[in-house]
């Protein structure tokens, strides 16, 4: 059951948020408090059911609606987050074939963008670098995620130390249990690349719960190694952008 379990573990993070054969994409969606449960309700209703469909074609490899947690500015800023990962970003999708699936529900109890407003999109390619603790089960573990958008000034730079020690130390760190974090993972940022969005590369770290999402991410008897951050001193070019989302729904193509 063991072996099992890290079986479906790593089949569920090879294709979250960004599978290494397709393009993924964030999508930034600023709701209401008004609308909020309405919208919910929606998304995992209908457009859920939807890609369900499209997973199954072969069109989809993963979908997620998030919820953010927390921040400021917060009447102003993107509360929701939508994530795809296309098989190809060339194919369209017919996303108005939804009203086949509900021959009786009005199109206007099931469209989304009265409730929303769309405000940012962002194109990202896997390093394939993902990985997670020895017994972590997405079900139960991965609950909360933080996405980290990271502007270093040389972006293979950081992702050789991502993959080559960042990962390794972490992967040791949730199976002995020195870390809250349950998963981890990375990726390359394609698209779009200007001054008010200068990231590079993504990262996403997995937590069980929103209060070890909170807590320090590494616990006191945790040790690393002195000098393990030299490979990357110096390698940012301004403050990361951090976001902390509650998972509300996923569909992948391993479920």
């Amino acid at each position: 059951m063991k072996q099992l379990s890290s079986l479906l573990v790593v089949f569920f993070m090879s294709i979250i948020f960004i599978n290494a054969q397709g393009i993924t994409t964030h999508s930034y969606r600023k709701v209401s408090p008004e609308h909020m449960q309405e919208y919910l309700k929606r998304e995992t209703t209908y457009w859920k059911k939807f890609t369900e469909q499209e997973v199954k074609k072969g069109n989809l490899t993963f979908w997620g609606i998030f919820q953010k947690v927390g921040g400021i500015n917060q009447e102003n800023t993107p509360n929701i987050l939508i994530i795809n990962t296309f098989n190809d970003i060339d194919k369209n999708i017919n996303w108005a074939g939804i009203k086949g699936l509900f021959p009786n529900v009005k199109m206007e109890d099931i469209q989304t963008h009265s409730l929303s407003t769309n405000t940012a999109t962002i194109f990202l390619k896997s390093e394939g670098n993902h990985t997670q603790g020895e017994m972590a089960m997405p079900s139960e573990d991965f609950k909360y995620v933080k996405i980290v958008y990271h502007n270093p000034k040389i972006p293979g730079k950081l992702l050789a130390f991502e993959k080559n020690k960042w990962k390794p130390m972490i992967k040791k760190a949730m199976d002995n249990g020195r870390t809250t974090m349950t998963g981890w993972g990375n990726s390359t940022i394609l698209h779009p690349s200007s001054s008010k969005f200068p990231y590079k590369t993504e990262s996403h770290d997995f937590f069980a719960s929103l209060s070890d999402a909170l807590s320090p991410i590494f616990s006191e008897e945790m040790e690393i190694e002195e000098g393990f951050f030299f490979d990357v001193e110096d390698n940012e070019n301004g403050p990361r952008s951090v976001g902390l989302y509650k998972i509300i729904s996923m569909v992948s193509a391993n479920d």
